[in-house]
């Protein structure tokens, strides 16, 4: 019996360090039903854009790309749907 519990804490253990791990992480998973990065990536690339750099982050994709006249852009993309829901200029030079 004595061993049983030491098994059933270990377990629950290490069971809690993953769910902790996964919740640091959150913002690197995209949600049930979002579009991937390449699905992203490639929206944008239909509207004339080059996507230089992109993540998911506070439930947004956050995408630098330039457009076809060469002009830095930083945009939030809803991931559901893809749409660019904010646009400003990128002066980072990153």
């Amino acid at each position: 019996m004595l061993m049983r519990a030491a098994l059933m804490v270990g377990l629950l253990a290490a069971g809690g360090a993953g769910a902790a791990l996964a919740d640091s992480n959150s913002d690197k998973v995209a949600a049930a039903g979002a579009l991937s990065v390449d699905q992203v990536t490639t929206r944008l690339q239909s509207q004339g854009l080059t996507v230089r750099k992109i993540k998911l982050d506070d439930g947004q994709y956050k995408v630098k790309a330039t457009d076809a006249a060469g002009h830095k852009q930083k945009l939030s993309v809803n991931p559901q749907t893809g749409a660019v829901v904010a646009k400003a200029a990128d002066d980072d030079n990153d």
